[in-house]
């Protein structure tokens, strides 16, 4: 196939050509057979009235025609269903009433003889009508086959369409090989180019972004841990030379250089989920013991604040994740609960498994497939956030109150972007709310086991 256009136009000329020779051979074979009887009956006419002495057998002119033959003013002959007295009709053809119906009469006038022959006007009709019939009937009985034959004959043509779609919707996030059609029409040609050359800039743009992040942990990285040890140093030697900073600039460069420290890793965390770079590999992971190695790593931050942490699960809790994202989605989310609740505030998380029935009961029965979700509840006695502002916290490098947030507490603004890529990812669902210890936000995230 060189061309669709071409395929198409020439195929369905021919189909129409091929359906319409068909319905109008069926027309005309109908036609023929109605003109035949038609003539049929003249012909009997005519024999009859050529008989001696017209004395022709009169049921053999149907009832088709009507003939009466006149000399004079004496009937010398006349069909079965010619009434009796005379047809009162000039010469030629005219239409005229009689025997409760209309007419259509030939009379052909002699000196001697008069001749009048009539054909009722319904059967005429009635004929006409038929042959009219005859011609429409096969044209509306082969349109079912002309859009069945259309139908075939476009599928076959929209083929490569259809290839191409599907190698596209079966193309994995981080596939971006070029795609090979083994025939490519004239017309999709310039589409195929465009769309590889498409593919290929994305794979040279993933390919400098992940150059990029990788130089970025190099070359900040290192620096910066540097830097952290050296204003370490710094202090200590300052303390033991009993050096004053009463404007506490060295507290100040420690806690810039700790917040941009932070901001990288949030930053490379960030870049890690991903959908384009992400590659989720789902293991069966025990996220009750993982909640547990999180509040672990996480208590010297809690325990300088004199909170209060409770995991509220049940053992074994299994589920389908990416143990790394789930980890950095836990850290998170319990991280800043305790970040954002004052000292001697207290911190809740809960597990448990729902039904997506039990959730969704405003559903019609057998609607969908019931499926299984685990849901993880952190709430915290914090200040909380401001309805108005749950949509707003999910952008990055948003934060309430800007920098200037009411704890003091130093962040990047991408911690919730972070845990919204990761529920993404794993198809779940991500919402906030007030919190049910009096004061504080509820974050509540729902991931189908």
């Amino acid at each position: 196939m060189t061309s669709i256009r071409r395929y198409l136009v020439t195929i369905l000329i021919a189909v129409l050509t091929l359906t319409s020779f068909l319905a109008a051979l069926q027309s005309y074979r109908h036609s023929i057979s109605r003109s035949d009887l038609l003539f049929d009956q003249d012909l009997v006419l005519l024999a009859s009235s050529l008989l001696p002495q017209f004395q022709a057998d009169t049921s053999t002119t149907g009832e088709l025609l009507v003939v009466q033959v006149w000399q004079g003013e004496t009937l010398k002959y006349k069909s079965q269903q010619a009434p009796a007295t005379r047809i009162d009709a000039p010469s030629g053809f005219s239409e005229q009433n009689f025997a409760g119906q209309r007419w259509r009469t030939y009379v052909s006038q002699t000196e001697q003889l008069s001749i009048i022959v009539a054909q009722p006007l319904k059967q005429r009709q009635e004929l006409a009508d038929e042959v009219v019939l005859a011609s429409i009937y096969p044209v509306v009985l082969s349109l079912p086959l002309q859009a069945l034959l259309i139908w075939l004959v476009v599928s076959k043509g929209l083929q490569p369409l259809r290839r191409l779609t599907q190698q596209l919707s079966s193309k994995k996030a981080d596939d971006l090989t070029p795609v090979q059609l083994p025939e490519v029409p004239q017309e999709m040609k310039q589409m195929l180019s465009t769309t590889n050359q498409l593919l290929q800039r994305l794979d040279s743009a993933f390919i400098r972004e992940k150059r990029f992040a990788s130089d970025v942990a190099h070359e900040l990285r290192t620096p910066l841990t540097i830097l952290q040890v050296t204003l370490h140093n710094a202090q200590q030697q300052w303390l033991q030379q009993g050096v004053a900073d009463p404007d506490g600039m060295m507290n100040a460069l420690q806690h810039g250089v700790a917040r941009m420290s932070q901001l990288i890793e949030q930053i490379m965390l960030l870049n890690r989920t991903n959908p384009e770079h992400f590659k989720a590999k789902l293991q069966a992971i025990d996220l009750t013991s993982l909640c547990r190695e999180v509040i672990a790593e996480l208590y010297p931050q809690i325990l300088a604040k004199q909170q209060q942490i409770s995991l509220d699960a049940e053992d074994g809790l299994l589920l389908a994740a990416d143990p790394f994202a789930m980890r950095v989605l836990l850290l998170n989310i319990v991280g800043n609960a305790s970040k954002y609740t004052p000292a001697q505030g207290l911190i809740r998380l809960q597990l448990q498994s729902v039904i997506a029935d039990e959730k969704n009961q405003h559903k019609k029965p057998n609607q969908n497939k019931i499926n299984s979700y685990l849901q993880i509840v952190v709430e915290d006695s914090g200040p909380g956030i401001a309805p108005e502002e749950y949509n707003r916290v999910f952008d990055r490098f948003y934060r309430v109150g800007g920098d200037r947030h009411n704890s003091g507490t130093p962040g990047s603004g991408l911690g919730l972007a972070i845990v919204k890529e990761i529920v993404g990812l794993h198809h779940g669902q991500l919402s906030l709310g007030p919190s049910t210890l009096g004061t504080g936000l509820k974050v509540t995230v729902e991931i189908p086991a």
